[in-house]
């Protein structure tokens, strides 16, 4: 291989330039909300208060600091004095003063200042912060946002060096800058580069020879790895993974449905434009058949494949948080645009506005993704899954079993549990489902104290007033509601003769305010816990608070938890309770232990796992516009925002969307109409940035102010209007860069061309690529014959299950697109070559050249026994060495490499088929291999 000693100083300078994008996104992701929501309000020049003479509203501001010195020490959280302020190590300093952020936010801080505190924020202390608005007029007057601009060919003065339309708009700027092309390269380097480019497989040896490479072209894109190669790198960006992570890592049983769905796509060339209203709408679209339809509700799954914190108690911010993701992902994969940082505030770069952000989010926020429980967990949401067409009945009739057991042994094990804590054992009655706060999640008035003195407590403590400051302190729970409706109020308290028969209790509910007092000496009717003190009205989004006071008391008053739950929840209590008790008949499923209906859940269960199933959304049943949320506070209502598409891309009116849809329909022909110039730009330059080696915006998910400009803006227009021209064409476009001579140059090393550009911009030759954490694999499985072809069907992941222990992939041989992927624990074989990290849109994986790459390719069991394998086959063949290098490096060894190759295995004697495998081992490790030119 030729002029590879400056490959690992290209690698480190594109692993440099993606970290500064990751950062980039970290930071306007998580860190700037998180800054915003806890610390404007005391350290910001928009509220003019400069407390402890620290501003976090710029960079300049934390790297200035306070009176107390600089806030971080930049990779060191645990020299940070911010790290110790919202830890509360310091009792004189603890940050924010109100409430501690939670474990989460402080991880995101720490995380932060680990990767360098990359912020984007270049105001200056000096520099007042007026107020702006965006110029959208302007806006659409620069490169990303305006119309395509169709323009004639450039002229070129080498008119015999194009082969087709993109190579004269890339020799145009070579021959502006004085540069000429590299030479073109050779055949077997070209071919091995091609079926890597458009399979992920290595060539075969007889592929390799002199042959028409148009031919070989139209055999690769008509291959079914066609589609399993492309399909990884739509999969990168749709965040795919077979588990949830976050909080519960359960598993996304059905998530290998969609991924099935965008392998074939990509195989039957389906129009890009299609194949984008089905991952925003397949659910709603019309269908010609039941076929059509089950592609369809599958494509959807795209909505739903995103990490999700499903023990989130105030369930609005779940939903909202659920929005925010998928909006984050629709952006940057679809649009190029990082929409989520206009959650809080309006984009600080980018022409987006709080109100595009929310007259979006409404669409998908009237989409039902989260719902309910999961298994019968108090609190742990669980995600949507809907029949496809010909489930048939017996599918309804066994969910409904599940449904049935599920709640039965919910009953059974809080029985169970509050039988064990309260030594009581006839209960007859218990809370069963709704949202429950405990004294943990109250806003405090006033000092209260824990106690642990009754075993009838919900969670490990309660809290009491010690019967002092009456009048003074009071216990806040401020809620939040899935569901407009009805709902019961209950209050736990342990029942004790020193407490209060006048606690009052202030209900703020749609319907109105409405005090109410509780005996807390009377022992709660519910399980000797709960006691319901009126059923009230209240709003999804609106007030949903319980205030317990302590004015008028003399004793005791104590706040354990609160349950809201609703009418149809309490009947379905009632329905499980009548089953627990054994007073429901005609069904034997109902009479049994907690063991036997343990085990005929799990039965049952795994029986629903095989049923036809999809993670499809569906629209929700209060579909609507969506409030603003004052800087990005799930509670903190503005004014309702009309749903609607981006200012900067579109013109015209509102969409007029039927009342109880979610109008995501509209939304999913609004991205692929010819207004949404956007889609075009962005996935065409995806196709360049995957065969050129990099785009022609180098940065693939951002086309905003932060990300890079066009290089060759004319071709990227030029490419956009003939893919829109195409009907959305993926293999069409493929085709016709490959086939071009820019495709087909040399990859160079040491050049003028690497001197003057040495970060390729301008395409005058290839660009060395390292093998994908997949192609290494699969081309080791490959050689040995061990690569198991055709589709796979469900993963190996266990149905329902929390994610702990490391993937186990050494009995799989099918190709790693089909591998299961756990969110929170992947794959180490893949996640050592920078494997895609399905948290988030990955469009362009960061690239690193590390110490354990290297040890790995050493060490690894795996491909020892892969290089042991190809041993034994060449132990057969008349010339051992040969064979390796043509199977292994695709040529002949040169006869210096021969000569110390076959000194080598004449060495070790009898042991040769152990000196072969060292051998192919060698070979298998090295840059040849690991490397395309």
């Amino acid at each position: 291989m030729r002029c590879l000693s400056s490959i690992s100083l290209l690698l480190a300078l594109v692993a440099a330039d993606s970290a500064v994008a990751d950062g980039v996104a970290f930071f306007e992701g998580k860190v700037r909300p998180l800054l915003v929501k806890h610390c404007y309000e005391c350290h910001s020049q928009e509220t003019g208060k400069q407390k402890g003479g620290l501003l976090l509203d710029r960079k300049e501001g934390w790297e200035k600091g306070g009176d107390a010195g600089p806030a971080l020490v930049v990779g060191q959280p645990a020299k940070s004095l911010l790290m110790h302020s919202v830890r509360y190590e310091d009792e004189d300093l603890q940050m924010p003063p109100k409430s501690k952020l939670s474990p989460e936010e402080i991880r995101v801080l720490e995380q932060w200042i680990s990767m360098g505190a990359p912020d984007p924020r270049v105001e200056s202390l000096a520099e007042a912060q007026p107020t702006k608005t965006i110029d959208f007029e302007a806006a659409r007057q620069t490169w990303a946002y305006r119309p395509l601009q169709k323009g004639s060919l450039p002229a070129v003065k080498d008119k015999a060096w194009p082969r087709n339309d993109l190579d004269t708009f890339v020799l145009a700027e070579l021959e502006t800058k004085g540069l000429k092309p590299a030479p073109d390269a050779d055949m077997r380097s070209l071919k091995r580069r091609l079926s890597y480019d458009l399979t992920g497989l290595p060539p075969a040896e007889a592929d390799l020879e002199p042959r028409d490479y148009e031919a070989y072209v139209d055999r690769l894109l008509q291959s079914p790895a066609f589609g399993e190669k492309w399909g990884r790198h739509w999969l990168d960006l749709a965040r795919y993974a077979d588990s949830n992570g976050g909080d519960r890592n359960y598993t996304f049983y059905q998530a290998w449905r969609y991924r099935n769905y965008v392998i074939d796509s990509f195989n039957r060339d389906r129009s890009y434009y299609d194949f984008i209203r089905e991952q925003i709408a397949g659910d709603l679209m019309p269908s010609q058949n039941d076929a059509q339809r089950r592609e369809r509700m599958i494509a959807s799954t795209f909505l739903a494949l995103g990490p999700k914190m499903l023990t989130e108690r105030d369930k609005e911010k779940l939903h909202l948080d659920t929005v925010d993701e998928q909006l984050d992902t629709i952006g940057k994969s679809m649009l190029g645009l990082s929409i989520g940082c206009a959650r809080c505030h309006d984009h600080k770069f980018d022409p987006i506005s709080q109100n595009d952000y929310y007259a979006l989010a409404g669409f998908l926020r009237s989409t039902e993704i989260v719902m309910g429980t999961r298994n019968g967990c108090v609190n742990v949401a669980s995600w949507v899954e809907q029949p496809l067409p010909k489930a048939g009945p017996e599918f309804a009739e066994l969910k409904q079993k599940v449904e049935r057991l599920e709640l039965a042994m919910r009953l059974k094990v809080e029985r169970d549990f509050m039988e064990t804590v309260a030594g009581k054992k006839s209960l007859t009655k218990l809370p069963l489902a709704g949202i429950l706060y405990d004294e943990t999640s109250a806003e405090l008035v006033g000092d209260w104290k824990e106690s642990k003195l009754s075993k009838y407590r919900f969670g490990d403590f309660y809290i009491h007033d010690d019967r002092k400051d009456k009048g003074v302190k009071k216990a806040v729970f401020r809620g939040a509601l899935p569901e407009t409706g009805i709902y019961e109020v209950r209050i736990a308290h342990p029942a004790k003769e020193n407490c209060d028969t006048q606690v009052p209790i202030t209900v703020e509910a749609f319907d109105g305010v409405h005090e109410v007092v509780l005996d807390q000496t009377r022992k709660p009717s519910i399980g000797g816990l709960f006691e319901p003190i009126g059923r009230f009205h209240f709003e999804k989004g609106g007030r949903v608070n319980v205030i317990i006071g302590t004015i008028g008391t003399k004793g005791y008053v104590i706040v354990d938890a609160v349950q809201f739950i609703s009418e149809k929840d309490i009947e379905r209590e009632s329905m499980a309770l009548a089953m627990v008790n054994g007073s429901a008949t005609g069904d034997p499923l109902l009479t049994m232990s907690s063991a036997s209906l343990s085990k005929e859940l799990k039965k049952q269960i795994d029986e629903l796992k095989d049923a036809d199933l999809a993670m499809a959304p569906r629209d929700s049943a209060d579909a609507g516009d969506l409030n603003l949320r004052v800087r990005g506070e799930a509670n903190q209502l503005g004014p309702k925002v009309p749903r609607n598409f981006l200012s900067v891309l579109h013109r015209g009116p509102a969409p007029q969307i039927a009342e109880g849809s979610s109008g995501r329909l509209q939304l999913a022909e609004w991205m692929v109409s010819e207004e949404n110039v956007l889609l075009d730009r962005v996935i065409v330059n995806r196709l360049w940035a995957k065969l050129f080696g990099q785009g022609i915006v180098s940065t693939v998910d951002n086309f905003g102010v932060q990300g890079e400009k066009p290089t060759h803006p004319a071709l990227l227009d030029h490419l956009a209007a003939k893919f829109r021209a195409s009907g959305g064409s993926v293999k069409t476009l493929i085709r016709e860069m490959v086939l071009s001579r820019t495709y087909q140059l040399a990859a160079e090393g040491r050049s003028e061309r690497v001197e003057r550009d040495p970060e390729n911009k301008l395409f005058a030759r290839h660009a060395y690529r390292r093998l994908t954490a997949e192609e290494i694999r699969d081309s080791l499985l490959q050689l040995t014959g061990e690569l198991k072809t055709g589709q796979a069907g469900p993963t190996a992941l266990t149905y329902g299950e929390d994610l702990d222990d490391l993937m186990k992939l050494d009995t799989i041989t099918d190709r790693s697109v089909y591998l299961p992927v756990a969110r929170n624990n992947l794959a180490p074989d893949l996640e050592i070559f920078d494997a895609a990290n399905p948290e988030m849109t990955s469009g362009d994986r960061p690239l690193t050249t590390v110490p354990t790459q290297a040890l790995y390719l050493l060490n690894s069991s795996f491909i020892q026994k892969q290089a042991a394998t190809l041993a034994q086959h060449a132990y057969a063949q008349a010339d051992a060495v040969m064979w390796l290098h043509q199977t292994i490096l695709g040529r002949a060894p040169s006869d210096a490499a021969a000569k110390r190759a076959q000194a080598f295995i004449d060495q070790s004697g009898t042991d040769r088929e152990q000196a072969l495998a060292d051998l192919a081992h060698v070979l298998l490790a090295s840059t040849e291999f690991l490397f395309l030119e």
